[in-house]
């Protein structure tokens, strides 16, 4: 996909966003739909800069990663278990962006997956060192999983611990990479012992 096109579609999805700025004002909302506008941004300087050329399917998932881990967060404080799903799947979205600028090495298969799984898990380390901060410093609830008063005011329970919440997200995190790595495996055996051409036997 060309830079042009790619640079149409996310001034398109800006004005989208900046739309739903306009119409729902406050400002929760209106930090997470900042907070998606730099995510589209971001990628694209990435993927012009470093030449990655990222095709209409990684630009898809890097939409839905910020959708639900950034425009829908509210819904953390509603279902106890919407941040532990994410943070199985989001990693298995991460290792196919990184594995895609990793594929273009010449490289073994086994080198391109460890460097894959290196990449992400230090990601979410890095991830949840920034949690902390930010909850030392600003009191955020970013660790920890917290749940809506029945009451409905803005009021929070506290229903998962600090660190096992880290423990668990950090775990998860490993348990996604790892399926991903699974499936590349399962994927290139398959590849290699039943659909390349054999030999025509004479």
């Amino acid at each position: 996909m060309r830079y042009g096109l790619k640079k149409r579609l996310i001034f398109g999805a800006s004005l989208i966003l900046l739309l739903a700025l306009y119409i729902f004002k406050n400002l929760s909302m209106s930090t997470r739909i900042f907070g998606v506008l730099a995510g589209l941004w971001v990628f694209y300087f990435i993927d012009h800069a470093f030449d990655n050329e990222f095709t209409e399917f990684h630009y898809l998932l890097l939409s839905i990663l910020l959708l639900f881990g950034i425009l829908l967060s509210p819904l953390y404080f509603i279902y106890d278990s919407y941040d532990k799903v994410l943070h199985l799947i989001l990693p298995i979205i991460g290792c196919v962006l990184i594995f895609y600028i990793i594929n273009k090495k010449n490289l073994t298969l086994q080198w391109k997956l460890f460097i894959t799984f290196i990449f992400i898990v230090s990601f979410i380390a890095l991830h949840e060192i920034g949690e902390y901060l930010m909850d030392l410093l600003w009191d955020l609830r970013l660790q920890g999983v917290y749940l809506r008063d029945i009451t409905g005011l803005e009021k929070f329970d506290l229903v998962l611990d600090k660190n096992d919440d880290t423990m668990i997200d950090m775990i998860l995190g490993v348990i996604g990479s790892l399926i991903f790595i699974s499936w590349k495996v399962i994927t290139h055996y398959y590849q290699k012992h039943f659909v390349e051409e054999k030999p025509i036997k004479k």
